[in-house]
């Protein structure tokens, strides 16, 4: 029996771009901000909203210059079946390994943060079972969990700034331009690269979104939104604890969270944030993990993904606990990373598009 084609609304697209892009960037992205731009790591946000908008763009338009076709048919119809399926199975590596990432990630920071008795490897084997679920229940499945999280998810972030206000100093963020342009440019790129040019996993399931005339710009209003959120913690790190923590402290605005304190009452309430990182580095990781296993279908030419689940799930457990020997080599990987993620988006997409546009125009001009 054939199984239903499964659709998205554009506001369950507008929820998945949300948590996608946020992801882990808000525990990771202040540190990387500060380390380069230092007083000015709010400058690199301002900067790097506006260029990052500009890269959800490209890659939705990319979707609609190939109304109905995914990264892997876009491949095939660029370079042929022999060389796009191999540059499609280099994407599928990348979504492969950054799905994974975000599992050895929570791992990393329940098990240094929270529960410190806890092996990493049981935390990896926890968080097997609703990766799975939600993947094998397809695209409709992730969007309609999305869109059940999404409200306690905001009221929970919306808490923790509301709370953290009067800790704000806002002379914290002087002065301005102390590493000069350039440095401000470094964090600009992180804030480009990391939550925006990584969207390229959405190509794979922008053919399942329902056809409405506010697609583009509540899509693009999603990003926009995702950015503010992450320069929003920024300037609080900054505000809060100031550039030397923010930067020299891994889970800055976990820490920053542990600050709040109203009379002596309301307190210790970093574990709403370690929630909120949580729930949106999972969905990151489920969107990636998705993404990887239709891309094997299509690439493979397989009639049903779900019996890749149980070998996708072993290798959640092993290769996510293999992957680094700490928290620390992540850390000293930001910079080769940050060239990786523009060599794939917009490198190898432009590439791709590029070839494609060539040979429809090719074969146009012999018909």
């Amino acid at each position: 029996m054939q199984r239903q084609r499964q659709t998205i609304s554009v506001r369950q697209l507008a929820i998945l771009v949300i948590f996608f892009a946020i992801g882990d960037m808000q525990l990771y992205l202040p540190p990387l901000t500060a380390a380069y731009a230092k007083h000015s790591a709010w400058m690199s946000g301002v900067i790097g909203i506006p260029f990052g908008v500009g890269a959800a763009w490209f890659l939705f338009s990319i979707s609609k210059r190939f109304p109905g076709k995914t990264l892997i048919e876009i491949n095939n119809q660029a370079f042929g079946k022999i060389a796009g399926g191999l540059l499609s199975f280099v994407f599928l590596m990348m979504m492969f390994n950054t799905s994974i990432t975000q599992v050895r990630e929570i791992a990393d920071f329940v098990s240094t943060q929270m529960m410190t008795e806890t092996p990493q490897i049981v935390i990896c084997l926890l968080m097997v079972l609703p990766i799975t679920l939600a993947i094998r229940g397809g695209i409709t499945t992730i969007a309609r969990l999305g869109e059940v999280i999404f409200p306690f998810f905001f009221a929970m972030f919306i808490l923790l700034v509301i709370l953290l206000i009067p800790k704000i100093d806002l002379t914290q963020m002087l002065p301005i331009e102390v590493t000069g342009f350039p440095g401000i440019m470094k964090g600009a790129l992180f804030f480009i690269a990391f939550p925006f040019c990584e969207m390229f996993a959405f190509l794979m399931f922008f053919d399942r979104v329902e056809e409405s005339e506010h697609a583009a710009r509540d899509y693009l209003l999603a990003a926009f939104v995702a950015g503010i959120a992450i320069w929003v913690t920024i300037v609080l790190c900054i505000c809060v604890l100031g550039v030397f923590a923010t930067e020299h402290t891994i889970y800055s605005p976990y820490v920053m969270a542990k600050k709040i304190n109203i009379g002596d009452f309301v307190q210790r309430l970093e574990a709403v944030l370690a929630v909120d990182y949580i729930i949106s580095t999972y969905f990151r990781c489920i969107i990636y993990g998705y993404a990887f296993i239709r891309g094997l279908q299509q690439l493979f030419k397989l009639q049903d993904h779900r019996f890749l689940m149980r070998p996708f799930g072993f290798l959640i457990v092993g290769y996510a606990y293999f992957l680094a020997p700490g928290i620390v080599s992540f850390v000293h990987f930001d910079v080769v990373w940050l060239f990786w993620v523009f060599s794939y988006s917009p490198g190898l997409l432009l590439l791709s598009y590029i070839a494609a546009r060539l040979k429809a125009g090719w074969k146009k001009g012999e018909g």
